[in-house]
């Protein structure tokens, strides 16, 4: 499954280009994982959405709408490993941590998925330094 998960690169066309690292295979993997855990959260709004009674507040729902479509385009953003992908999966992820902190009456506070969040924001943040600085050596 891992063999699915990590691309095949071409080697190097001319002298200018670098060969692909270690960093940036774990950066692409972590990229695609993330693209399943983002299209799968998108699913689940998309569920909550389709199953839910008319009762709701408006709020719970234009949460639930965002999330239902900003989740599962970052997912596939971040799957095709492009920068848009990880710009709104940031937006995704940040939202997701302010709507569950600062307004826990709409979805509660989440606080394993807060934690989820916050643990592949630092690793994204990792992952990008590190490939940068292997490219600048």
């Amino acid at each position: 499954m891992l063999n699915l998960l990590r691309p095949k690169f071409p080697g190097p066309v001319t002298g200018e280009d670098k060969p692909v690292t270690d960093w940036t295979q774990n950066l692409v993997l972590f990229f695609r994982v993330l693209a399943l855990v983002q299209i799968a959260k998108g699913l689940v709004h998309w569920g909550l959405l389709i199953h839910s009674s008319g009762d709701l507040s408006v709020e719970y729902l234009s949460a639930n709408i965002y999330f239902a479509v900003l989740d599962p385009v970052a997912g596939v953003g971040l799957w095709l490993t492009s920068s848009w992908g990880a710009v709104l999966w940031l937006l995704a992820a940040v939202s997701q941590i302010a709507i569950s902190i600062g307004f826990p009456e709409i979805f509660g506070q989440l606080w394993p998925l807060i934690a989820l969040e916050v643990i592949a924001i630092a690793g994204y943040i990792f992952l990008t330094w590190k490939v940068a600085k292997v490219a600048d050596e």
